[in-house]
C-alpha cells in the first residue's frame, strides 16, 4: 500500500517542491528577522515569519474573546496530516504530545515492561531523555537495562544488534547523536528488531524536519520528536508515531476525552452513551491541544513541505559539509564521523569531554567566545563546539561563519 502522499495527485498536505530559486527567496523572507548566522538548530530552531504571524492570530483571537474553537479543532487534523506527509506515515498513526520525552515515556509505559524483559540502549550515544525512562522502568518494574558500549572497531549499530536477544522487548536509539551529529542506521537495527520481535523506538528530536525519514520504508515501530528544533516550531508540542501493527499492544497509560470515541460525539460528552479507545495513535492524546503550538507548526511544516523533504536535507547537510571541509583545511579538529553517517550537525574538538555550554578545553572556549561576539549562534555539548544547520543556512551564511573562524585562527597563530 502506498502511504507516502503523492504530490502529483494534489494532496494539500504535501505540495510539489519549489524550484531552487523560489525556495531561496522564500527562505530569505521567512528568516529575515534573524540577527546573525544561526547554527544552533540542535538546541532550538528559528521561528519562520509565517509561524510567528500564525501565533499572533491565535493570541489575538483569545485576547478579543473570539475563540473559534471549531476551527482550532480542525487545525489538529490539518497539522496531523502535514506531519504524516513529512514522515511518510498515515495521519491516524500520529499523536500529539508535549515533547519527545513524553512520547518516549508513553511507549515505555505502554509496553508493560517487567521482570525478564530487556531494554537495549547505548547511553553514550543518547540524550539523557532517552536514558532516564529506561532506568525508571528498571527501578520501578524490574526490567533490565542492557547498556551497550561498542568495542572498536565495532560500529554502534553492530554493538546494538549484538545485544538484541530473545528477552529484548525494546531497543531505544537516537536517529542523530545530539553531541556528535552521527546518523544512526535505523534500517539495520530495525531489521534486527523485527527478527527478534522487539520494538524499535527512535528519538527523532535531532532529525525530524531536517533529514528524510520515511516510516513507510523504515522498519521503525515508534518515533518520537519535539517541535522546537528541526520542525521550526515552539516548545511544548511533540509528535509520536506508533506503527499500526503495534498500537493495540502499546497501551495508553492515561485517558482523557480526546483519547476515546464517545457515542454523543461532542468534545464535552461523557461515557453515558458508550465509549471506546480511539483507533490509531490518537488514543495516546490526553487533554486539550496546544493550539498556538499547532498554529505555528502548521506554518513551519507548510514551509518545509513546500521546499521538499529531500531538498531540505540536501541543503542542510551540504552546509554542514562545507563547514567541515573549511575546518579541516584550517587544521581545526572535528569529531570523526564516517561520511555515510554524517548529518546537519558537526562538533569541533579532538574528543568528547565534560561540559555543556563551556568546555574544559581552553581553545574551544576561545572559539566559542569569538563566535558569540560575532553573533553566530552555536552550542557546546559534551565539551565540543557544536554547529547545526537547516535550510536557513544559505551559502553566504556559511561563508560568514568560515570567515569568523579564519579570523580567530589567525589571532591564535
Amino acid at each position: 500500500m502506498q502511504i507516502v502522499p503523492d504530490p502529483s495527485r494534489g494532496n494539500p498536505a504535501c505540495p510539489a517542491p519549489l524550484p531552487q530559486a523560489e525556495a531561496d527567496a522564500l527562505i530569505r523572507a521567512e528568516f529575515a528577522a534573524l540577527r546573525g548566522p544561526y547554527l544552533d538548530v540542535a538546541a532550538r530552531g528559528p521561528l519562520p515569519a509565517s509561524a510567528e504571524q500564525a501565533a499572533a492570530r491565535l493570541l489575538r483571537a483569545q485576547a478579543t474573546g473570539a475563540v473559534p474553537k471549531t476551527e482550532w479543532l480542525a487545525l489538529v487534523d490539518i497539522v496531523r496530516a502535514q506531519a504524516a506527509a513529512l514522515i511518510g506515515a498515515r495521519p491516524e498513526d500520529v499523536a500529539f504530545t508535549k515533547n519527545a520525552s513524553e512520547g518516549l515515556n508513553i511507549v515505555g509505559g505502554g509496553l508493560g515492561l517487567g521482570r525478564g524483559d530487556q531494554i537495549v540502549v547505548a547511553p553514550a550515544a543518547e540524550h539523557p531523555n532517552n536514558v532516564f525512562p529506561w532506568l525508571w522502568q528498571a527501578q520501578e518494574n524490574g526490567a533490565e537495562v542492557v547498556s551497550v558500549v561498542p568495542a572498536p572497531p565495532e560500529s554502534l549499530e553492530e554493538a546494538i544488534i549484538r545485544h538484541i536477544g530473545a528477552r529484548t522487548r525494546l531497543v531505544a536509539v537516537t536517529a542523530v547523536d545530539f553531541a556528535t551529529g552521527r546518523r544512526t542506521d535505523l534500517a539495520a537495527i530495525g531489521n534486527a528488531c523485527r527478527a527478534r520481535g522487539a520494538f524499535l523506538l527512535v528519538d527523532a528530536a535531532q532529525s525530524s524536519g531536517v533529514l528524510v525519514q520515511d516510516m513507510a520504508a523504515l522498519p521503525v515501530d515508534g518515533w518520537a520528536t519535539a517541535a522546537q528544533k528541526g520542525m521550526l516550531g515552539l516548545y511544548g508540542l511533540g509528535l509520536l508515531y506508533v506503527r499500526d501493527t503495534w498500537v493495540q499492544r502499546v497501551k495508553p497509560v492515561s485517558l482523557a476525552r480526546f483519547s476515546v470515541e464517545v457515542g454523543l460525539g461532542h468534545e464535552a460528552a461523557g461515557p453515558e452513551a458508550g465509549w471506546r479507545l480511539r483507533d490509531g495513535a490518537g488514543r495516546y492524546e490526553v487533554g486539550n491541544y496546544n493550539y498556538i503550538g499547532l498554529a505555528t507548526l502548521q506554518a513551519s511544516l507548510g514551509l518545509l513541505l513546500r521546499i521538499g523533504s529531500a531538498a531540505v536535507e540536501q541543503r542542510s547537510v551540504a552546509a554542514a559539509d562545507d563547514l567541515r571541509s573549511a575546518l579541516e583545511r584550517l587544521d581545526i579538529p572535528v569529531l570523526a564521523v564516517p561520511p555515510n553517517h554524517r548529518s546537519h550537525i558537526l562538533a569541533i574538538g579532538e574528543r568528547q569531554e565534560e561540559g555543556h555550554d563551556r568546555s574544559e578545553v581552553a581553545w574551544i572556549n576561545g572559539l566559542s567566545d569569538t563566535l558569540t561576539h560575532a553573533g553566530i549562534a552555536h552550542s557546546v555539548r559534551r565539551g565540543a563546539l557544536r554547529l547545526s544547520t537547516h535550510v536557513h543556512v544559505l551559502p553566504e551564511v556559511v561563508d560568514q561563519v568560515i570567515g569568523s573562524i579564519e579570523a580567530w585562527q589567525r589571532t591564535r597563530r
